[in-house]
């Protein structure tokens, strides 16, 4: 057994961390759990690292970290024993658990490898410690945003989309979709970013057919459209916007407006049709239908959202494939309905919303008109 250096942490007031820890008791219980995933330990703790485990047992919090990040998290983390890691994680946890005196424990399935997981059950096994695999998805207390969250994800969206208005004046016939990427990730970060919320998504012409798409040295010509899905991320949260433009009107113009059109009405309703406690298929099914009944069904592929916080895929789903996903209100979702025709183009309109008993409440302050450069 290895001894423990470790130290008791204070409060960290940036959030209300007991009513989260809270809500997570209310989910699992009382028994041992092991929390991997990095999200869900800064949402329990503040801290934030590219490593670290978390074991929650009665109300109290045992976080795991290396040497790279234990004068970190015992100045940032809330009401923890920060335990630092001296050789390797399971061990370290091993001695943790015998020390608390913890035999039964539940690995939270988030975001755990298989090769960690198995390091982890044959060290604990082999001392006589059971592990299980937990049912429960920890990610679920993070559906339902409270104020503050709220306010950091609008402010990194509308950061972004200041971001996109300061570069398009920067957009000029030859410049490559690289280039351009790299011209709106760099005033992002002007505008305060930590890193970009994702691997951006910026495409010309035919290349807009390729939903997700990366960035290439295809140069911009007259008459393309252009495509851009952005974000940035500031304190742990990402936000997440896509918008379509024309760069003047070329030969598929009268067609690609037509799809504009098709895609922006199916946004709109989509949004006025959310509230609280219907199912994410079925707000799916709202944009979906208005691109069936105008001849696109099959060239909308993905499902019309998902929600945002600390992940920029996470709970809730608006898909049509999964069937259990409810839209509580407080949450925070995409709306992004897109129909991409090959070798031709395509066009996506998204923005995020706050799902209310009512409808859903855009967070975005720029415009969804077709707009010609």
């Amino acid at each position: 057994m290895i001894k423990l250096t470790s130290i008791e942490t204070g409060k960290n007031s940036e959030f209300d961390y007991d009513y989260r820890l809270k809500k997570l008791i209310n989910l699992i219980g009382s028994e041992a759990h092991l929390i991997t995933n990095g999200e869900n330990i800064y949402y329990l703790t503040g801290f934030k690292g590219t490593a670290g485990m978390l074991v929650v047992c009665n109300s109290k919090k045992y976080l795991v970290v290396d040497c790279r990040y234990y004068e970190m998290a015992s100045k940032i983390a809330h009401d923890c024993r920060v335990i630092l890691s001296a050789k390797t994680y399971p061990e370290t946890l091993l001695s943790v658990l015998k020390e608390v005196g913890i035999k039964d424990i539940t690995l939270t399935p988030d975001g755990l490898l298989l090769v960690d997981f198995q390091s982890i059950k044959k060290v604990l096994e082999k001392d006589s410690i059971d592990v299980h695999i937990g049912s429960k998805v920890i990610n679920s207390i993070r559906i339902v945003k409270d104020k503050k969250e709220i306010e950091i994800i609008k402010e990194n969206l509308n950061k972004a989309e200041v971001a996109m208005t300061k570069t398009l004046p920067l957009i000029k016939e030859n410049i490559t979709e690289r280039d351009l990427a790299t011209e709106l990730e760099y005033r992002m970060r002007l505008e305060g970013g930590d890193k970009t919320a994702f691997d951006t998504i910026l495409l010309f012409g035919e290349r807009t057919s390729l939903p997700h798409g990366m960035p290439s040295d295809r140069k911009l010509k007259k008459g393309d459209n252009i495509l851009i899905d952005f974000g940035l991320s500031r304190n742990g949260y990402r936000s997440d916007i896509t918008r379509t433009f024309f760069f003047s009107k070329g030969e598929n113009f009268d067609k690609m407006s037509k799809i504009y059109n098709t895609v922006k009405e199916a946004h709109d309703k989509a949004i006025e049709g959310i509230h609280s406690e219907m199912l994410g298929k079925d707000a799916d099914k709202i944009a979906r239908d208005i691109i069936i009944n105008a001849g696109y069904g099959e060239y909308f592929g993905h499902g019309l959202g998902h929600g945002v916080g600390l992940d920029i895929h996470e709970l809730p789903r608006l898909s049509p494939i999964i069937e259990d996903s409810i839209l509580e209100g407080g949450s925070i979702v995409t709306v992004e309905p897109g129909i991409y025709i090959p070798g031709m183009g395509g066009v996506r309109i998204e923005n995020m919303i706050i799902v209310t008993k009512d409808s859903g409440v855009s967070l975005n302050i720029t415009p969804t008109d077709l707009i010609i450069l």
